[in-house]
């Protein structure tokens, strides 16, 4: 989803106050919120039925599969629920300007984007942590603070016809991310990946960002040294390998403005072509046979067609839709009950369980026959760290604006 640009000014200092703050990696809660998390579902249910009364409560989210978990948690439980659905921008803005201003305007939300989640919203205790009581046994702990609810994913692809457009042949076409980057000389390179602009994506910046963290600079090393066979020796041009792999990635490039039509577009492209893009667009492609068409035969997933392997570096990426409550919520403990719903079995398939490229952070949800199993993708792919992308976003987002375009 697309991000209004925000001055550089504003990132740097939200950037600061992230890696600063004693809240980084916040796990504030308030006496409600501590109360709700020794309740079971059905205990802190009964207590928001008591809270709301006939009243309504305020969410607001940015996944139009939302409401159809909303829906499901009104029918099954009475409470009555408004929904706003709004892109990040229009979210992050409208929820700033009613917490700066001290007003209420939602008791739960559902959002993405870590560095704009613990900038804007944690780290000045805007939003608190809930876990739910169910989840010490369901969620793994690095997905309870914040507590993220959904996970998205965006993988690399490739159109797998050979060069005469004939037949499905083209096999172990991308296996290490050095392909991406480099120049043409380099054996393997692979020429024109296409990929959303970062400065209008803000989770393609913050995938950029994790590059930078000492997990994936020793894990783009051990790739460039099996790629190029020789050990990486640091630049000046670069603070690290992740800086160098970013620059020439970006550079080695084509931008798109769409992952759902960059999606479609590598599905009828020559083979050999490449994406990077949020997996669950395949659910868009139509199934027409043939060279050309958009077809999801007609493409490759690196992940897993290396499965045990892997690609060296990394697949993609993945990232998560966080739920959290708002301090000053009307409802604290029928936001909590709304939280444990979505992050329940029953919440998520309401939701997003039928389709491949959502996952819930709840290990007991079935996931779509064409998908892996969120364990397997965070194996395989760049994860999301909110504390991590705050404290390096400054850095990396004006690192980044020299190279976009070129």
């Amino acid at each position: 989803m697309k991000m209004k640009k925000f001055v550089p000014v504003l990132l740097a200092a939200c950037s600061m106050l992230a890696a600063c703050s004693p809240n980084s990696g916040n796990n504030n809660k308030n006496e409600a919120i501590s109360d709700a998390e020794k309740l079971s579902y059905a205990e802190l249910v009964a207590k928001a039925k008591e809270e709301v009364g006939n009243n309504t409560v305020s969410v607001y989210g940015n996944s139009s599969q939302l409401e159809k978990a909303i829906l499901a948690f009104t029918e099954e439980t009475g409470i009555k629920v408004n929904n706003t659905k709004e892109g990040d921008a229009d979210l992050y803005n409208h929820l700033s300007t009613a917490f700066q201003s001290k007003s209420y305007i939602a008791d739960m939300v559902l959002l993405q984007d870590g560095n704009m989640l613990q900038s804007e919203m944690l780290a000045p205790n805007y939003l608190l942590n809930f876990v739910p009581k169910e989840a010490a046994q369901n969620v793994a702990a690095d997905d309870t603070v914040p507590m993220a609810a959904v996970y998205l994913n965006k993988v690399f692809m490739y159109n797998n016809y050979n060069s005469e457009g004939t037949e499905h042949s083209l096999t172990n076409y991308l296996t290490n991310v050095w392909q991406l980057a480099g120049s043409a000389s380099d054996e393997g390179h692979i020429a024109n990946p296409s990929f959303k602009t970062p400065t209008t994506e803000n989770v393609n910046m913050n995938f950029l960002t994790m590059l930078t963290s000492k997990e994936w600079v020793d894990k783009l090393t051990v790739a460039y040294k099996n790629f190029y066979h020789k050990d990486y020796v640091a630049e000046s041009d670069y603070k690290n390998i992740g800086y160098k792999w970013i620059a020439e990635f970006l550079k080695n490039s084509q931008a798109h403005s769409s992952d759902g039509t960059a999606c479609k577009d590598t599905a009828k492209a020559k083979g050999g072509t490449v994406a990077l893009v949020n997996y669950n667009k395949i659910k868009d492609l139509k199934d027409e046979e043939g060279y050309g068409k958009e077809n999801v035969a007609n493409l490759t997933f690196p992940s897993i067609e290396l499965g045990d392997n892997k690609v060296d570096g990394f697949g993609g990426f993945c990232y998560k839709m966080y739920s959290m409550v708002a301090a000053n919520a009307k409802y604290p403990y029928a936001a909590c009950a709304l939280v444990s719903y979505i992050t329940s079995k029953a919440g998520f398939e309401n939701a997003w369980g039928s389709k491949a490229g959502y996952y819930s952070t709840n290990h007991t949800t079935t996931i779509a026959s064409n998908d892996k199993e969120l364990a397997w993708w965070k194996d395989r792919l760049v994860v999301e760290d909110p504390t991590i992308v705050a404290q390096n976003y400054g850095d990396v987002s004006k690192f980044v604006k020299q190279y976009e375009g070129k």
